[in-house]
């Protein structure tokens, strides 16, 4: 594998990446310090009625789980589509 053109896009892909973990932080913050208010907020707000809707952690178990799927059938498809028009030597 030549990593003359792949090393500089790694490179960029792990800045991206680690920009990416930065952004995520800050927002874990930016909703820690928010919920840490909530409760003294929420005082004077009437409670919903009970529902029966999905917990949060449902949705995004769902949701990942289409993503994987999703990702893992993009990857057989690269690889097949390579292997495709790879001309035979």
């Amino acid at each position: 594998m030549s990593t003359t053109y792949l090393t500089p896009a790694v490179e960029a892909a792990d800045q991206v990446f680690e920009a990416v973990v930065k952004a995520q932080d800050a927002t874990i913050d930016a909703v820690s310090t928010f919920t840490a208010a909530l409760p003294e907020a929420a005082k004077n707000v009437p409670a919903l009625p009970e529902t029966d809707l999905p917990t949060v952690q449902e949705i995004a178990s769902t949701y990942f789980a289409f993503a994987e799927k999703i990702l893992s059938n993009q990857k057989a498809f690269v690889e097949k589509f390579f292997a495709a028009a790879t001309v035979a030597s």
